[in-house]
């Protein structure tokens, strides 16, 4: 399992791999804007995740990004955000990129937003391939706005894409009436996959926080050769939510 540095964003980034070490973490999955917001020296991110034996992977940023936003500037603007999270993520190690999909300004437009989306992830594709990084596209969650949010949907998108692009599955993204695992197998090409707890109305909740069955899902995940991430959102100091979620976890495996 790796651990998402959002759960520790009180920490400067290379503390964060240490702490990942010294808990039993396989890897971090650091946020780009985890490492511009902190200021961390990337230099030091790779001496820690070389010296801690910590494989790396990246969360390109995302907020405020739109990469098929009505607004031309927004969506170019959102494009070089993409690419700068990429580039960063070449010069660090972490070879799987996850990207959030754009969403739709207007629904009206949504063969619009479509076409934009599909470009703007053309040109990212070709350049993750230069960078010799994997562009993985983040499977979301039915909210308002977001349209990447079937496995049928994100299918398809992939089929327009390069084979080299990957799937990021969010099991916090599936609706609670849905199977997690039937709707993961309905899923291709996965690269990497985000674990956390939901409620209605909220996604990210503390593990068993919320109402998905996280053993079945465990006993499944275990088994799959992709990194799986613990995901959530801490800003205490003390790691409140994170030491919560591996208390869970012990508990659970007992």
């Amino acid at each position: 399992m790796f651990l998402s540095s959002t759960l520790c964003w009180s920490d400067e980034v290379d503390e964060v791999i240490r702490l990942a070490n010294q808990l039993g973490f396989s890897g971090v999955e650091v946020w780009a804007e985890h490492i511009w917001q902190r200021g961390t020296d990337e230099s030091l991110i790779v001496k820690a995740s070389l010296h801690d034996k910590q494989k790396l992977t990246l969360h390109a940023a995302s907020w405020d990004l739109n990469l098929c936003a009505l607004n031309k500037h927004v969506r170019q603007q959102s494009i070089n955000e993409i690419e700068r999270s990429m580039s960063l993520a070449s010069r660090i190690g972490a070879s799987n990129v996850t990207v959030h999909p754009g969403r739709q300004t207007l629904p009206e437009l949504s063969d619009l937003h479509s076409k934009w989306l599909i470009d703007s992830f053309c040109y990212l594709a070709e350049r993750a391939e230069q960078l010799g990084v994997t562009l993985s596209i983040e499977l979301m969650e039915h909210i308002p706005k977001e349209f990447i949010t079937t496995p049928e949907i994100i299918n398809g998108l992939l089929n327009e894409l390069s084979p080299r692009v990957m799937t990021t599955f969010d099991i916090a993204h599936v609706p609670l009436d849905e199977d997690v695992l039937t709707y993961f197998k309905r899923i291709n090409r996965v690269s990497k996959i985000h674990f956390s707890d939901s409620i209605a109305g909220r996604c990210h909740v503390p593990l068993g926080k919320g109402n998905l069955p996280l053993r079945s899902i465990l006993s499944v995940l275990k088994n799959v050769d992709v990194p799986v991430v613990l995901e959530g959102f801490d800003v205490s100091s003390s790691h409140e939510i994170l030491h919560a979620d591996l208390d869970f976890l012990t508990q659970i495996k007992k």
